[in-house]
């Protein structure tokens, strides 16, 4: 038995140690980060950015929930998300507390493994008045929902906009309302980040972040909870417009998985979009991109889609595209630019499996590498297992275990 397997065992994953305990596989083969073992931060926001490489992290998810004690509805927003993508010990005493916390929405919470409030039958700001106020902020001074506001408590943000205090509607407030959602989406906390979305969407009427909240539910693959009237013409001009249309339409049939739909709808844009519109937008350009790899037509340059990351360095998907592309047109530099998606956005299934369905042997052997650093160090997060799983021909016995545990911790 390696040390990959025994570190499996001890989170009483028996069968995926059992399937991996033959393998020739040991940690230090790959370079050490030091992110993955650093201390838990003591800030809210500096948590959350540890989690944006180590997932949910159960050292870093009781600081969270620990600096979430006042504030019910964050707490079972974290815990939906957290239930439904991290594996725990089985007696481990912070599930229990996770489940409590996302017992008090009722039947508002999503199924077992899901994530996401369907937000077109629950808005945000229904959520809040339901659920985020504490009897003390009907009597709260200006001066204490001021300080709580800085800490960005949903509770306070309601009363706030109850009160018609004029800070919600201050410019600065609401990019820092934006910029703490933006990071809780990276701390894969689509739940959370998608109520704080869609209250500064649809509760405070600020339409330039429609956008935002799409790609986090669209990275989430629950496209079918994004609000129907998030998306509006607006001031945008008519490309602005197609381009807009263009995009969510494939991001959300891509992220239900109906590439096939998606591909069609490519397709069909190709043949009927008008040439007075120009060239579509980097966004559209990095999403056909990616159906291009899939079903094997188009040719964007590897170069293209650095662009459009560039410009936009925390845009998840985009760093996704561009390892895929990578992989199937510059496999020189499929290691470096999937490495590089790994250290921004933590570990990802999917992205990584289709890497290496598309790089050469040796990359492979490199990725192989660095994922059993993964499952040593982040023994939590599902996805190193299960790409261990199809490395070393095991998929069936990891995936039946991993799904089962995540299923009856969210139930």
């Amino acid at each position: 038995m390696n040390r990959i397997s025994e570190r499996a065992g001890a989170l009483g994953l028996f069968a995926t140690a059992n399937a991996l305990a033959d393998a020739k596989i040991d940690p230090n083969m790959a370079p050490k980060d030091p992110r993955l073992t650093e201390k838990p931060g003591t800030d809210l926001k500096r948590l959350l950015g540890q989690m944006a490489r180590r997932g949910h992290d159960p050292k870093l998810v009781g600081a969270l929930h620990a600096k979430l004690e006042q504030r019910p509805l964050e707490r079972a927003l974290v815990a939906i998300d957290v239930l439904a993508q991290t594996v725990f010990a089985p007696r481990d005493p912070l599930v229990a507390k996770l489940r409590a916390d996302a017992e008090t929405l009722g039947d508002i919470a999503p199924d077992a493994g899901d994530v996401g409030i369907d937000l077109n039958a629950h808005p945000a700001a229904s959520l809040l008045s339901r659920f985020a106020r504490t009897p003390e902020l009907d009597t709260a001074g200006s001066v204490q929902l001021l300080a709580s506001a800085y800490e960005m408590h949903l509770g306070v943000f309601d009363e706030l906009h109850r009160r018609g205090d004029d800070l919600l509607a201050r410019p600065a407030t609401r990019e820092s309302i934006l910029a703490f959602a933006r990071l809780a989406s990276l701390a894969r906390l689509p739940t959370l980040a998608s109520v704080y979305l869609d209250f500064l969407l649809r509760g405070l009427i600020w339409p330039d972040v429609a956008l935002e909240l799409c790609e986090t539910l669209f990275d989430a693959g629950v496209p079918h909870k994004i609000p129907g009237t998030a998306l509006q013409p607006g001031e945008l001009s008519e490309r602005e417009k197609l381009d807009a249309a263009e995009y969510c339409a494939l991001r959300a049939h891509l992220a239900l998985g109906d590439t096939d739909t998606a591909n069609a709808l490519l397709l069909q844009n190709l043949d009927q979009r008008p040439r007075w519109s120009g060239g579509p937008s980097p966004r559209v350009e990095v999403v056909r991109a990616h159906l291009g790899l899939l079903y094997d037509h188009g040719d964007l340059a590897l170069a293209r889609v650095e662009a459009a990351c560039n410009a936009e360095p925390l845009w998840r998907y985009g760093a996704m595209v561009r390892a895929l592309v990578a992989a199937k047109r510059a496999p020189h530099r499929a290691g470096e630019l999937w490495h590089a998606y790994l250290l921004a956005f933590g570990n990802d299934f999917d992205s990584t499996l289709a890497v290496i369905s598309l790089v050469p042997e040796p990359v492979k052997r490199d990725v192989a590498k660095v994922l059993c650093r993964e499952a040593f160090h982040l023994p939590h997060e599902p996805a190193p297992w299960k790409l261990l799983g199809r490395l070393f021909g095991v998929a069936d016995e990891i995936d039946l275990e991993i799904g089962g545990r995540l299923r009856a911790q969210s139930a």
